[in-house]
Formats: structure tokens, C-alpha cells, sequence
């Protein structure tokens, strides 16, 4: 059948689901590169991990040998002049190879019995190279050289120090060898990361050409179309689909490299790293559906041009309601742009985040959030009450610690310039309390 003949509903779509599909595509790039960057993050920590912790065994055998070998030449010249000033360091050395020994136990992983056997040895070897010295020195001190003499050349303190030193090489071998594999999986997953992130790029042109075709076939059929008023509808509506694709894709890259970059301040394990970015980029999921319907009330809404508040609120805090964690919403369904539900979804989520984490939900308490519309203002109210007094940052504000070190005063910050309102946080003895008035309109061109 011609495209052009086919029912005006069909077209609309097919357009749709190839709309979905190209920013589904851009989606899972973004998401794959991101993945990328993480693996290759934790293989380079687990390198600087090994490395360092190979560093610290190497010196602490380098100086449990040459305690050893320091204590063995005190009571040689201790043997040969009986001078009193060679049994200091004897008793030093021997005292710092038992701290050195505790240092290594430590410093080994759990999970490794062959170190830990060669540790075994070590101890092993010590304690006869230790023993023999002993006796020597203790009969020596009694004054009975020959006795001191034959227990010398027993060879038993030689054949000790033999098997320390065997002991002490193999250990510090397995070590060379694990940063050895370390270092070699870090460069592996260095080197697959360019050939994937060269697929992932090839998909992201794929999807931009997706689009191309998208925006062509639209063109093309309302060329087709037998009355020039239609035509020239279609193809105004398909330049307007078109923008908004591209001002959305702008969007969606601007908002998740703010997200990657501000969650990176500070931090130092790569699950909370992958946790915080994680939450962040389901609440602009969150704020996405609510523009695209969730429910009567939304659907309603959304049919008449704007996006629900109440829909937006309910759809980022009741996730985290229970018995302890109460809340109560008061306030008429308002209409507010589409624009402005991503930066208010933001500092919602942000808000309930940090009120599970540190406010009224960290323990039994109340969340309270309510709106009204006075005029040509929304007055959107957070008040949080619990027992007990609230984290505090510092002491010249009384603000709570944020997650990522700052990153909820910018992001409500920016959030305020996006609404095109103000937002002001209060701290009480009770909790927090947030205030945002903003219009349900902004005027043309507010960002």
C-alpha cells in the first residue's frame, strides 16, 4: 500500500514507536559507555590496590630479612669480643621481627593460603634461627665459649637462615606475579574499550540516522498529501517533532554528564558511584513518565498540555512511604509545563533521598508536602518532622551533609533558574522545611 493511502492514526504510529526507538538507542549508548567507564574505573583501582599492597609485603620481607641478618652479625660479634654493646641490636632485631611479622599478617588478603603458607615458613625459619642465636648467646653470657662454639657449627642457624631466605623469595615471586596478572587485566580492559566505544558511537550515528529517516519519510508523505493545507500542517508538525527530538537528546546528554560529573566529587568506592548515578537517572525516568501520562488524573492533564504536580509528586515520594516513613499530600491536580517537570522531579527526588538518608524518614517521622495556586504562582511546600534534632553541615546554616558533596544546593539552585521561581530551605528543630514558588507557565524560551 502507499504510505500516502494508509490511515492518518497508522502513520502517527509508526512515527511514535520510531521516535522511541531512536531515543531508546541514544539511551542505551549513553548507558553503555557509561558501563565501560566504570569497569575500566574498578580494574584501575584494583591495580593501584594490588600494587600498593605489594609495595608494603616487599618492604616488610626486605626488613624481616635484614632483622634477621642484623641479629645474626650482633651475635657473631658478640661470640668473637663478648662485648655487652653487641646484645642491644641483637634484642632490637629480634624485637622488630616479631612487629614485622604482625605487619605482614596484616597486610595479607583473606582468601590467600599460599602467602600465608609461605608465611608459615617464614615464621618457622625464624623461630630456629632464633632459637639457635638464643643458645649461643645464653652460653656465651655463662661464660662457656666452647659449648657456645659447637653449637655454632651445628649448622642449624645456617640451614634456618637458608629456608628464610627461600621462604622470603617465593613470597615476594607470588606477589611480583599477582600485580604482574593485575596490571595485565587493567590493560586488557583498557585496550576493549576503544573498540567499544567505537560500536557505541557507530549506534549513536545509526540512531541519528534513524531519525534522519524519521524526519524524511514524514516529508515525504505529507509531500504526498492530496490538499495543500494538509501538507503544510504535516510538515510543520514534523519540523516541531523533529526540534523537540533534538532539544530532548540535548537534554538527556546535558542532564546525565551534569549527573555523572557532580556524583564523581569525593568519591571513593565505585558501588556507591554506580548507586548514586543509578537513582539520579531513574528520577529523570520518573520525571519522563509523568510527562507521558501516568494515570487518569496525569492522562487528563497531559491531554489538556501540561503535566500533573500531583502525579509528579506521588511518583517520586510514595515509593518510599511505609508504617515509619508517613506522608501526607494536600493539593488541587495543577497543570504545570513539561519543562519544568524535570528540574522539580530532580529536587524532589533529591529532597527524598536525603530525608531517608538523614531527616524525618531516617527514623519514624512525617513528610508533609503540599501546593496551592495563588494567582499566577505555585506555593509548593516540604516540611519534614521527627523526633530528635537534624544533621548538621555546619554551624553557620544547620544544613544537613548532601549526598555528593554539594550536589542538591546546585541542582536546586539551577533548579530555581529552570522553574523560573525561587527555592529557599529553612532548618528548625524539628527538620527541614523547603519552599518552591514558581509559575505553572513559564514565559517563552525559559530554559
Amino acid at each position: 500500500m502507499n504510505p500516502a493511502l494508509r490511515p492518518a492514526p497508522f502513520r502517527a504510529f509508526i512515527r511514535r514507536w520510531f521516535n522511541w526507538l531512536v531515543l531508546g538507542a541514544m539511551a542505551g549508548a549513553i548507558l553503555g559507555a557509561l558501563a565501560l567507564l566504570l569497569s575500566l574505573g574498578a580494574a584501575e583501582r584494583a591495580e593501584r590496590v594490588q600494587a600498593q599492597r605489594a609495595s608494603e609485603i616487599l618492604q616488610t620481607l626486605d626488613r624481616v630479612e635484614r632483622a634477621a641478618l642484623s641479629a645474626e652479625s650482633a651475635q657473631r660479634g658478640y661470640f668473637i669480643t663478648l662485648d655487652q654493646r653487641y646484645l642491644e641490636p641483637y634484642r632490637t632485631a629480634r624485637t622488630q621481627t616479631v612487629e614485622e611479622l604482625e605487619k605482614l599478617d596484616r597486610s595479607l588478603a583473606d582468601g590467600a593460603p599460599v602467602q600465608r603458607q609461605q608465611v608459615d615458613r617464614i615464621r618457622a625459619a625464624l623461630e630456629d634461627k632464633f632459637s639457635e642465636l638464643d643458645d649461643t648467646v645464653g652460653l656465651l653470657e655463662q661464660g662457656n665459649l666452647r659449648d657456645a662454639r659447637r653449637r655454632i657449627l651445628t649448622g642449624d642457624g645456617y640451614d634456618a637462615m637458608q629456608r628464610l631466605t627461600t621462604a622470603i623469595d617465593t613470597l615476594a615471586a607470588i606477589e611480583r606475579n599477582l600485580l604482574a596478572d593485575q596490571t595485565e587485566r587493567a590493560r586488557t580492559a583498557e585496550e576493549r574499550i576503544l573498540p567499544a566505544l567505537g560500536v557505541l558511537l557507530l549506534l549513536l550515528v545509526g540512531a541519528i540516522a534513524l531519525g534522519a529517516v524519521l524526519v524524511a519519510r514524514a516529508a515525504q508523505a505529507e509531500t504526498e498529501a492530496a490538499q495543500a493545507r494538509e501538507l503544510e500542517t504535516a510538515r510543520d508538525r514534523a519540523d516541531l517533532l523533529a526540534q523537540e527530538l533534538n532539544h530532548r537528546v540535548k537534554n538527556l546528554f546535558a542532564m546525565v554528564l551534569a549527573i555523572v560529573q557532580m556524583s564523581a566529587r569525593d568519591v571513593t568506592d565505585v558501588a556507591a558511584y554506580k548507586e548514586r548515578i543509578g537513582s539520579r537517572i531513574r528520577a529523570l525516568l520518573t520525571a519522563h513518565e509523568v510527562t507521558q501520562g501516568s494515570g487518569t488524573a496525569a492522562d487528563r492533564l497531559n491531554r489538556e498540555g501540561g503535566a500533573s504536580l500531583r502525579a509528579l509528586v506521588e511518583a517520586t515520594v510514595e515509593p518510599h512511604v511505609s508504617e515509619e516513613k508517613r506522608l501526607e499530600i494536600d493539593g488541587e491536580d495543577v497543570a504545570i509545563a513539561r519543562i519544568q517537570v524535570t528540574p522539580l522531579g530532580l529536587v524532589l527526588h533529591e529532597l527524598a533521598t536525603n530525608s531517608v538518608k538523614y531527616g524525618c524518614w531516617s527514623k519514624e517521622g512525617l513528610l508533609t508536602v503540599r501546593w496551592r495556586k495563588e494567582g499566577d504562582l505555585v506555593h509548593l511546600e516540604w516540611q519534614e518532622e521527627r523526633d530528635g534534632s537534624i544533621h548538621e553541615e555546619d554551624g553557620d546554616n544547620g544544613a544537613r551533609t548532601e549526598v555528593g558533596g554539594g550536589f542538591g544546593s546546585t541542582l536546586m539552585t539551577g533548579a530555581g533558574r529552570q522553574l523560573g521561581g525561587e527555592v529557599e530551605r529553612t532548618f528548625g528543630p524539628r527538620g527541614v522545611t523547603v519552599r518552591i514558588v514558581f509559575p505553572p507557565h513559564p514565559k517563552d524560551g525559559a530554559a
